[in-house]
C-alpha cells in the first residue's frame, strides 16, 4: 500500500503533491488526536480577530478525517489538479492563481461562514477554473450518443445545495465566483486586451516568460 502511494505522489507534479501530501499528513494528525480536530476548523473571526492563524493553514490542507472517503476525495482531487497545474507554462503563475483565489476567499468569508474547508473551497474553483477554460474540449459522452458539458455538473451541485441543503447564496458563490473572476480576469481580459492580470508579481517586475 505505501509503494502504491508513493508512486502515485511520483507521478504528481511539485505544487499538487506538496497539497497532497499535506492533506494526507493533516488527515492522520487529526485521526490519531496530535492536533485537534476542532482546531483545524476555519473561522475568519477566530483566525483575523482573535489571531488564531494556523486554522487558516490547516484548513487549506482540511479533507476530513483518516478514512477511506477521505482518500478518494484527496486523489480524486489530486488528479484534477494535476491536470491544470500541468497546463501552466509557468508553475509560479499557478501558484499565484491559487493565492489570488485563496483570497478572495478569505474576503468571502468575512461575511459569511463557508460550509466547507478552504482546501476543499479551492479545489472546487480551480476545477471550475479549469472546466471553463478547457470545457468544451471536455465533453462527456452519456450512452454513447448524448454530449454533456461537465460544467454542468457544478450547476447540479450548486442546485442541490441550495434546494435540499438550504445553503445560502453566498455559501454557494463561494464554491465558483473566485474561480469565474480569476479566469475572468486571465482569459476573458487577456484575449480582449492583450494584458496578462494573472502574470505573478515576478513577471510583472521582471518582465520575463522564463519559468
Amino acid at each position: 500500500m505505501d509503494a502504491v502511494i508513493l508512486n502515485l505522489l511520483g507521478d504528481i507534479p511539485l505544487v499538487t503533491r506538496l497539497w497532497t501530501i499535506g492533506c494526507l499528513v493533516l488527515s492522520g494528525l487529526t485521526s490519531l488526536r496530535i492536533v485537534d480536530p476542532g482546531k483545524v476548523v476555519y473561522s475568519y473571526v477566530l483566525v483575523f480577530k482573535k489571531g488564531q492563524y494556523g486554522r487558516l493553514l490547516y484548513s487549506i490542507f482540511d479533507y476530513g478525517a483518516f478514512n477511506w472517503i477521505s482518500m478518494i476525495n484527496i486523489f480524486v482531487s489530486a488528479n484534477h489538479l494535476s491536470t491544470l497545474e500541468n497546463s501552466f507554462n509557468l508553475r509560479r503563475k499557478f501558484c499565484w492563481i491559487i493565492f489570488l483565489l485563496l483570497v478572495i476567499l478569505v474576503k468571502m468569508t468575512s461575511i459569511e461562514q463557508p460550509a466547507a474547508s478552504l482546501g476543499v473551497l479551492l479545489h472546487e474553483n480551480l476545477v471550475y477554473y479549469e472546466l471553463k477554460k478547457n470545457g468544451n474540449q471536455m465533453n462527456v459522452r452519456f450512452f454513447g450518443v448524448i454530449d454533456v458539458s461537465p460544467s454542468i455538473f457544478p450547476i447540479y451541485m450548486n442546485a442541490v445545495m441550495y434546494f435540499v441543503y438550504k445553503r445560502s447564496w453566498l455559501e454557494i458563490a463561494m464554491n465558483f465566483m473566485p474561480g469565474h473572476v480569476i479566469y475572468y480576469m486571465d482569459d476573458i481580459i487577456g484575449k480582449i486586451y492583450g494584458i496578462d492580470l494573472c502574470k505573478s508579481p515576478y513577471d510583472w517586475f521582471r518582465n520575463t516568460e522564463t519559468p
